[in-house]
């Protein structure tokens, strides 16, 4: 049976949801924006601040003194202590208050929040639900990203992830918002096969002696005509790797392989962080010299998808709940996503 006749043509769906997620891992920054200087970021609602002790480990608590709930990311760092700077209340990087002003006793519930916090391969994980839930196993695997040349960014959101997830799981949209870099008309053109596996959606599209888009001329000196293949893997509900491969048509070998990684982390219900990372295995992994221009192309992409998702956001929130979509074969990776992000959200509220 095709992918075109597993799901219905329309289908009366409530726009993309907006439901925090909090029991689950999430990408809070790469490991080399975490240093020895206070970093603010909002990670699935929860204000947290962020650094690195003189050792190295990296650290994250509630960004609010208990005192007067003053941003502590406007402190300063006094060694591996955090110091208030409304107030002074100083926090070892257990988040434990070590000393007030005017009085040597400390009060018990003086104490900020620390976060479960793990660095792997590249990226700081935080975890901000119920810390007795808090499993490292469960972080996907990213190795790429320290173990291929790659280059990583950040970019913001004005919009839900789920609008994000949607996005990266059909990548038909190529034809039409990135014709001018990685798209062609075969994207859109050809069929995918979807499937799940509990908390795994992957999709996978196959296109052989096809259109060499820009992009790929550019970095690999392909001509038309190639062979191009997709792979997605969706690890609900941050990680999506899009796996790449693009060759000369007909040629078996490996090609040029490559990885694009999306860590999808909401800031709040309606705005995102879209940590990226694009990873080659072919090129020396200390070889910077073509890392800006990838950066200014990955950018483009970025941009184009986020001007489009933010005018969808804008659109969505003038909608009634229930308005219906009409889905197609290309869709059945997203509706996938949908489907497991909700089981997900159902699971967490009980």
């Amino acid at each position: 049976m095709s992918v075109i006749e597993r799901i219905p043509t329309v289908s009366a769906k409530t726009p993309p949801n907006d439901t925090l997620i909090k029991n689950a891992w999430y990408v809070a920054a790469w490991s080399n924006e975490l240093t020895q200087s206070l970093l603010a970021r909002r990670i699935v609602d929860e204000p947290l601040v962020m650094y690195r002790t003189a050792a190295g480990q990296a650290v994250a608590f509630a960004d609010r003194c208990p005192h007067r709930r003053y941003p502590l990311s406007k402190g300063r760092l006094i060694g591996d202590r955090l110091e208030c700077g409304y107030h002074g209340f100083t926090f070892d990087p257990s988040g434990t208050c070590v000393a007030v002003p005017g009085q040597s006793r400390v009060p018990g519930s003086a104490n900020v929040r620390s976060y479960p916090l793990v660095e792997k391969q590249g990226a700081v994980w935080v975890w901000p639900g119920d810390p007795a839930l808090a499993d490292a196993s469960r972080i996907p695997e990213h190795p790429w990203v320290t173990d291929w040349w790659s280059i990583t960014g950040r970019a913001y959101l004005k919009g839900r992830a789920m609008l994000l997830i949607d996005n990266l799981m059909d990548l038909s949209h190529e034809t039409y918002l990135h014709g001018n870099n990685i798209g062609s008309r075969e994207v859109a053109e050809t069929p995918i096969e979807a499937e799940s596996d509990g908390s795994v959606v992957r999709v996978t599209r196959r296109m052989l002696g096809v259109e060499c888009p820009p992009l790929y001329q550019q970095t690999t000196g392909l001509q038309t005509p190639i062979d191009r293949s997709q792979e997605i893997a969706f690890y609900a509900p941050c990680l999506y790797v899009l796996s790449i491969r693009v060759a000369a048509a007909g040629d078996t070998g490996p090609g040029y392989r490559s990885k694009v990684l999306y860590a999808i982390t909401p800031e709040t219900a309606r705005t995102t962080h879209d940590f990226w990372a694009i990873c080659n295995a072919a090129r020396d992994r200390d070889d910077h010299s073509v890392d800006q221009m990838m950066i200014d192309k990955h950018n483009g992409v970025v941009k184009e998808d986020l001007d489009a998702l933010e005018a969808l956001e804008a659109f969505i929130v003038t909608e009634e709940d229930g308005a219906p979509e009409v889905s197609l074969g290309i869709d059945r990776g997203g509706l996938l996503a949908r489907r497991v992000m909700a089981d997900l959200a159902r699971a967490e509220l009980g």
